[in-house]
C-alpha cells in the first residue's frame, strides 16, 4: 500500500506507530489520506476512519472530535505489556546490554492517558481499540537522554507482537471494566482489580467526568462511586 501524502506526518512518525499502522492495515484501505482536511491514517473501505496514537491521547481529542461529526471513527492505543530494552553503543551501535522491563502494562493502563482526554468517551460513534503488544526499545547511551535513564535516549520502540486487542464503543464496554460490588471508593476498586491506587483514581476520575459513575456519597475523607444507573 502507497501513502497517499507525503506531509509531516509520515516522516515524525514513530517505528512503533508504523509497525502498528502496518499490522492494521487491509487491502483496500487508503493510507494517510486527507479527509475533510485532516491527514487520517487509515481509511477503511466501509468509510471507518482509524487513527492511532501511541501517547499524548489528549492531542487527539479534538480531530476526533471533528472527524466523528461525519463518519465512524476508531482510535488504536498500543500498551507495552512486555518491553526489551536493548543499549547502544552511540558511536558504533554495537549492543551493549539488553534486559527485560520490570514494568508490564495492562488495558487498565489506558487510564493514565484518559485521565487527560475523558472528553473520548462521549464522542458518538467512537471506538477506542487497545492493543497490548510485546515491544523493543533501543537506546543509545549518549548524555542526551532523561537523568533517569542515566542519560540514555531512546532512538525507536519496535512493535514485536501483539499480544491482545480489547474494544470500547458504548457504556456496557467501560462499565465491564469494574468489579461487581455497588459502590467503590479508590482502595477499595484497587484492591478489587490488583491495581495501585493512583491509577484506580484515575479510572475514576474519567468515569465520573463522563457519566458512567457517579458520587454517591463518602466513606470518611474518600468519595465513594457507583454505577450510573
Amino acid at each position: 500500500m502507497v501513502a497517499e501524502t507525503r506531509g509531516i506526518n509520515i516522516y515524525a512518525e514513530s517505528a512503533l506507530h508504523e509497525s502498528v499502522k502496518a499490522y492494521l492495515s487491509r487491502a483496500g484501505d487508503r493510507l494517510e489520506a486527507l479527509v475533510e482536511g485532516k491527514i487520517v491514517d487509515l481509511v477503511r473501505a466501509d468509510g471507518e476512519l482509524v487513527e492511532i496514537q501511541t501517547a499524548r491521547l489528549d492531542k487527539l481529542a479534538a480531530k476526533v472530535a471533528f472527524l466523528a461529526s461525519s463518519a465512524k471513527v476508531r482510535v488504536v492505543h498500543p500498551i507495552a505489556a512486555e518491553k526489551e530494552i536493548i543499549r547502544l553503543d552511540p558511536t558504533t551501535g554495537e549492543i551493549l546490554s539488553t534486559r527485560k522491563s520490570p514494568k508490564h502494562g495492562t488495558i487498565l493502563s489506558l487510564f493514565d492517558e484518559l485521565v487527560k482526554a475523558s472528553s473520548l468517551l462521549s464522542v458518538p460513534g467512537l471506538t477506542i481499540e487497545v492493543l497490548l503488544v510485546k515491544v523493543r526499545e533501543l537506546r543509545t547511551k549518549d548524555g542526551s537522554g532523561s537523568w533517569r535513564r542515566g542519560g540514555d535516549r531512546t532512538v525507536a520502540r519496535e512493535l514485536v507482537s501483539v499480544v491482545e486487542s480489547r474494544q470500547f464503543s458504548c457504556r456496557e464496554d467501560w462499565s465491564a471494566l469494574l468489579p461487581r460490588g455497588e459502590v467503590w471508593d479508590s482502595t477499595s476498586l484497587a484492591q478489587a482489580l490488583g491495581i495501585s491506587s493512583t491509577l484506580a483514581r484515575k479510572m475514576l476520575y474519567t468515569l465520573s467526568k463522563t457519566g458512567i459513575i457517579e458520587e454517591s456519597g463518602k466513606s470518611g475523607r474518600k468519595k465513594m462511586y457507583r454505577l450510573v444507573s
